[in-house]
């Protein structure tokens, strides 16, 4: 078996390019690395998928990569009643494309999600997928703590 090379995500799974579903359903079962170009559309160029790291439980932040938005987002997600992974497919296949906003920032949105694709990886040219948000009212993503939120005193 031949050797993997390393890199800043860990191991690289090269034999994923242009299949994202099995880059990702890969990235999952082993938990670490990356495969590089695994998915491709004509305005957006090659993205690299990572497993990357949940967000820092103290300060919930620093997360990326599809640990990140599966540990962090997943939940949201599974509202919509649809695997994690085709949602993120149907999303990079489907979403409108937005440039505009920060720099090195590339948006696919959906009318109630987006992921974000960074073109640069600590002042490297990398793109991968970076993050995901859900776009939905808190009304409709959280009744419960919409309810509580009306409930709480005005200041």
């Amino acid at each position: 078996m031949e050797e993997l090379q390393q890199g800043a995500f860990g191991p690289i799974y090269t034999q994923f390019e242009s299949k994202p579903k099995e880059a990702m359903t890969h990235l999952c079962n082993v938990k670490d690395g990356e495969c590089p170009k695994a998915f491709y559309r004509e305005d957006v160029g090659f993205v690299d998928f990572v497993w990357g790291k949940p967000n820092d439980k103290t300060t919930g932040k620093g997360g990326f990569g599809l640990s990140h938005i599966l540990t962090d987002h997943g939940d949201e997600i599974k509202d919509f009643n649809i695997d994690p992974i085709d949602f993120i497919l149907m999303i990079m296949n489907f979403g409108k494309l937005n440039t505009e906003g920060k720099k090195n920032r590339i948006y696919l949105e959906g009318k109630e999600f987006r992921l974000i694709v960074t073109t640069e990886w600590y002042g490297k040219s990398k793109q991968l997928l970076l993050t995901a948000f859900d776009l939905r009212p808190i009304s409709r993503k959280n009744p419960k703590r919409a309810k509580e939120m009306k409930k709480a005193p005005k200041r």
